[in-house]
């Protein structure tokens, strides 16, 4: 399994009703340029360590129970033409980037969050 783990460029385990935080580990898997973990009740914080995945094109977290912020490296998924995270309990400034601004807000409805492409100021909350 070492010899295919890194060759994997899909993982889609959406709709399993997973539990439990998403692994730090995922982002070991350097090829991967799709994953869909949406409609599960995952917990806990999407991993920091996800902008070293820079083969990226879709992530889809959409549909579960994370929490905290948008990790700032994030903004380094330069090849990212597909995001959804709504639906979650995501809090705080959407990083900016080229790509996370280039968006629609519905990707990042149903949470807390606010700064472009919203329509919600971040400015208004940082007193």
């Amino acid at each position: 399994y070492r010899e295919i783990l890194p060759l994997v460029s899909l993982l889609d385990i959406s709709r399993n009703n997973f539990s439990g935080e998403i692994l730090s580990e995922v982002t070991n898997l350097k090829a991967l340029q799709s994953i869909n973990f949406s409609f599960n009740t995952f917990t806990g914080r999407i991993p920091e360590s996800i902008g070293t995945m820079r083969a990226l094109e879709s992530v889809d977290f959409s549909v579960n129970q994370l929490s905290g912020e948008i990790p700032q490296s994030m903004s380094s998924l330069t090849f990212l033409n597909h995001l959804n995270l709504s639906n979650n309990n995501l809090t705080g400034k959407i990083p900016l980037s080229t790509q996370l601004q280039s968006f629609n807000a519905s990707s990042f409805a149903g949470n807390d969050l606010c700064g472009a492409p919203l329509p919600k100021n971040c400015t208004m909350f940082m007193k």
